[in-house]
């Protein structure tokens, strides 16, 4: 296999990927460059027998230094929240594998919009631009959207495991209509795995849409906020009502009864996901990842209860902007 660099090896998908790609996949460590930010990260990777670069989206001259040489760019977005910052910083990362003669790039996207460019979520905006730069620049690449992941649900309903209530907005359609399809993380990273290994050409079905070239990785089935809710019910054996609210009557509460420490801007811009989702932004599913992993994905109920029977506190670190209470 020719060098893979991957990014993102520090987080819990990337982590995922760079295991599978290792352990399941059996690919050689030494064609697999990871990367970090931080020198500090050396030991941890190079240990494990793979290459260790310092790649910097901010510093665009490690993006230069680590892509030389490389074959296969795997590129998860920055988690930079400013949308400007984040567009640079995609910017850096594409400018720097054009300039290295990178071959191809597989792009881990989000599956806001399904197979198109129309959802008004914030965070879904610099992916579709980043989409655009690499249309543009006349490279070889994948843009991979993926499911959201039913492991974030604490964040997606504001779910604490000290909550009596789960709060939701009152919305026009409704949270129980419009539906996301789920994915859960580790399936994620799995099939991420499978694709990297043994490249597109494996599996004729999946054929990327369009001039963009997307591929959907997502959950076989669109399930609504109020089914996840369901979800945590089942797996408690108790019963947590749900309360809707008025948009703004939800923000003032939200924040109110926050155990996670979030400001108000965070819980404006989720009204707007809670928009887009119940008007069906995230409903799209595609049997690409059931393919991959050669068996039908978990839903994203299935994920919530799960995760909850294995561990009652189960606490996702997105949901808290102050540490994370003992519970």
């Amino acid at each position: 296999m020719a060098p893979l660099l991957l990014t993102g090896v520090t987080g819990g998908l990337g982590a995922k990927i760079l295991h599978d790609l290792l352990h399941v996949q059996k690919v050689k460590p030494q064609d697999i460059i990871a990367t970090s930010r931080s020198e500090s990260r050396r030991e941890e990777f190079e240990s494990q027998g793979v290459q260790f670069r310092v790649l910097d989206y901010n510093r665009p001259e490690t993006a230069t230094s680590a892509l030389q040489g490389v074959d296969q760019l795997f590129f998860v977005a920055s988690a930079t929240r400013d949308n400007a910052v984040r567009f640079q910083e995609h910017k850096t990362v594409v400018d720097a594998a054009k300039k290295a003669g990178v071959k191809r790039v597989w792009y881990n996207s989000l599956a806001f919009g399904g197979w198109g460019d129309d959802s008004k979520i914030g965070f879904q905006q610099v992916h579709y631009e980043t989409e655009n730069m690499l249309l543009e620049s006349g490279m070889d690449f994948i843009n991979i959207r993926a499911g959201i992941y039913a492991d974030a649900f604490p964040l997606f309903l504001n779910w604490y495991p000290s909550s009596k209530k789960i709060y939701l907005p009152k919305l026009d359609p409704p949270t129980s209509v419009g539906g996301s399809a789920w994915a859960s993380r580790d399936e994620l990273g799995e099939a991420h795995a499978v694709l990297l290994a043994k490249g597109l050409e494996a599996f004729p079905s999946i054929k990327p849409v369009g001039p963009k070239r997307l591929i959907l990785l997502t959950g076989p089935e669109a399930q609504s906020l109020d089914s996840m809710a369901g979800a945590i019910s089942r797996a408690k054996g108790n019963d947590i009502p749900l309360e809707f609210l008025e948009p703004k009557a939800w923000v003032d509460e939200s924040v109110t009864d926050d155990d996670g420490g979030k400001p108000r801007g965070w819980f404006e811009a989720r009204l707007v996901y809670a928009e887009g989702t119940a008007k069906g932004d995230a409903e799209v599913v595609d049997p690409a990842m059931g393919v991959l992993l050669g068996r039908r994905p978990e839903t994203g109920t299935e994920t919530v209860e799960r995760l909850l029977r294995e561990n009652p506190k189960y606490t996702w670190h997105q949901n808290h902007a102050v540490p994370v209470p003992d519970y």
